[in-house]
C-alpha cells in the first residue's frame, strides 16, 4: 500500500482556489490529474482548531469536543489543546494499527501519537500567555507538544533536527517579525516533511500544514495582492515538495492529499461582545461568538441583547452534551465579526472598524467558509466531486492507509 502525505494549507477558500487558479498552478494540476473537490464543507464553526480536529477525527465538535479555538473548561474560556480531543486522532489510530506516523507541524496532535513529531511553529502563541494584558498560565496540553520526538532517528539522520530546533520565534517582535518568521516556519517544516516523504520505506502517514495564507488574509483581506502572494507562496512550497519527492524516486509511491481547514470572507464591522454583554463571559471567534450562559436567565438575556443588533443563536449547537448546558453559540450578521474592542475605540461604542479585514467562522452555510480539496496518487482514481462533507476527509485518509474509518464520512478515493 502506498504511503500518504497530508498537507493542510490554512484559510484558502473554495472560491479563492477557483478564482486564482493562475496563482495556484501546482495545486490545480494535482486536482486535474487526480481528485478535485469543488467545495469541501467546513466544520461548524469554521475556525482553525475545530477544522484541524475534524480532519483528524472525521467527527463533529459534538463528538470530538473541540468546538472552537477557545473552549470553556467550567472556570474560564481558554485555548483548546490536543489534550481536549476526546477521540483517537488519525496518527494515533495509524500507530495503533502498526503503521509509522510522522507529524511535522500539524496542530491538535499529541506528541505521543506519532513516532516522529514536531510542534507547529505557532504554538508559542498558545503558551507565551505572560505577554497578555492579564497574564495567565500556559496550557499544559500545548507545553507537552514542545519537545520533538524522533524515535526512529529520521530527523537527526537527515540532518533536520538542528534546523527544527532553530525555528525562528514569530513572537519576538512586531507583526512584521511574526509574518516573516511564519513564512520561514512554514517553509522549513514543509521541506522537512518532503524530506521524510523522499525517504524510501519511510513513514506510512506524513502530516503537516502551511499557516501563513490565513494570517495574511486576516490582516490584508481575502483578495488583497498580499493574500494572493501568500497563496502563491504556499503553492510554490508544494511544487518544491513534489520535486524533491520526484528527484528521490518516491513521488509515484505517495498519495498526496492537500486541503484547507476553512475559507475566508470579508468583514466590514467589528462587534465588541464585552460591551454588548458586559455581564457575560464571552469568547469571540471571527463570525462566531461563544457566551457563557450557566442558567436560563443569563441565556435569555444574552439572546435578547444580541438579537437587537441582528445576532442570532446557532440553529444547531456545536457543543458536546456536557458543555451545551452552560454555553450558547451566536452568529454575526453578514459582513460583521466579533472582536475585542481595541484600546483606542470610543468606550461608548459597541462596534467599530474591524482589525481583521477578513475572517471565518461566519454564519453556518456561508459560501466563503467552504474550502478546497485536491489529491492524487497511486490509490486515487482521478475524478471530480462537486460537494463533499467535512467528515469525508478522515474517511478518505483512513481508506488510503488501510485502517478502519472512525468518523461519519465516506471515502472519496474513487467515484
Amino acid at each position: 500500500m502506498a504511503r500518504t502525505l497530508l498537507l493542510m494549507i490554512d484559510g484558502i477558500s473554495a472560491d479563492a482556489f477557483a478564482r486564482h487558479a493562475h496563482d495556484l498552478p501546482t495545486l490545480h494540476r494535482l486536482g486535474q490529474n487526480g481528485l478535485n473537490v469543488n467545495r469541501l464543507k467546513s466544520d461548524m464553526p469554521a475556525t482553525s482548531l475545530p477544522g484541524r480536529t475534524g480532519i483528524l477525527t472525521g467527527l463533529s465538535p459534538k463528538s470530538h469536543g473541540v468546538y472552537g479555538n477557545t473552549i470553556h473548561d467550567g472556570a474560564r474560556f481558554r485555548y483548546a489543546t490536543p489534550d481536549d480531543v476526546r477521540v483517537p486522532t488519525l496518527p494515533r489510530r495509524a500507530t495503533d494499527a502498526g503503521l509509522e506516523a510522522a507529524v511535522l507541524g500539524f496542530g491538535m496532535v499529541r506528541r505521543d501519537d506519532a513516532a516522529t513529531f514536531h510542534h507547529p511553529w505557532w504554538v508559542a502563541e498558545m503558551i507565551q500567555r505572560g505577554r497578555d494584558a492579564k497574564p495567565i498560565a500556559a496550557e499544559d496540553g500545548w507545553l507537552r507538544t514542545m519537545p520533538p520526538r524522533d524515535d526512529l532517528g529520521h530527523l537527526e539522520r537527515g540532518g533536520l533536527g538542528a534546523s527544527l530546533r532553530d525555528l525562528p520565534d514569530p513572537y519576538a517582535g512586531d507583526r512584521t517579525v511574526y509574518l516573516m518568521a511564519g513564512l520561514e516556519g512554514d517553509r522549513r517544516l514543509a521541506l522537512h516533511l518532503a524530506a521524510l516523504a523522499a525517504v524510501p520505506n519511510g513513514p506510512d502517514l506524513l502530516m503537516g500544514e502551511i499557516l501563513i495564507p490565513d494570517s495574511i488574509q486576516h490582516v490584508a483581506g481575502e483578495d488583497h495582492p498580499f493574500s494572493l502572494w501568500s497563496m502563491a507562496y504556499a503553492d510554490a512550497l508544494v511544487a518544491i515538495m513534489m520535486d524533491r519527492m520526484e528527484q528521490a524516486g518516491t513521488l509515484d509511491d505517495v498519495n498526496v492529499v492537500i486541503l484547507s481547514d476553512h475559507g475566508h470572507g470579508a468583514v466590514r464591522e467589528a462587534l465588541y461582545p464585552e460591551r454588548i454583554l458586559p455581564n457575560h463571559e464571552a469568547a469571540p471567534e471571527g463570525g462566531t461568538l461563544f457566551v457563557h450562559t450557566p442558567d436560563a436567565t443569563s441565556r435569555r438575556e444574552a439572546i435578547e441583547r444580541l438579537a437587537d443588533i441582528g445576532v442570532l443563536p446557532y440553529d444547531t449547537s456545536p457543543f458536546p452534551a456536557d458543555t451545551a448546558e452552560r454555553l450558547t453559540a451566536f452568529s454575526a450578521p453578514a459582513g460583521a465579526a466579533f472582536e475585542r474592542a481595541p484600546e483606542h475605540a470610543n468606550p461608548q461604542h459597541q462596534s467599530g472598524v474591524p482589525v481583521y479585514a477578513s475572517t471565518h467562522g461566519l454564519r453556518p452555510g456561508t459560501p466563503s467558509d467552504d474550502r478546497f480539496f485536491v489529491a492524487a496518487g497511486p490509490d486515487i482514481i482521478p475524478h471530480q466531486v462537486d460537494v463533499a462533507d467535512a467528515s469525508d476527509v478522515e474517511a478518505t485518509l483512513s481508506t488510503l492507509l488501510g485502517i478502519e474509518v472512525s468518523g461519519t464520512g465516506k471515502s472519496l478515493t474513487k467515484p
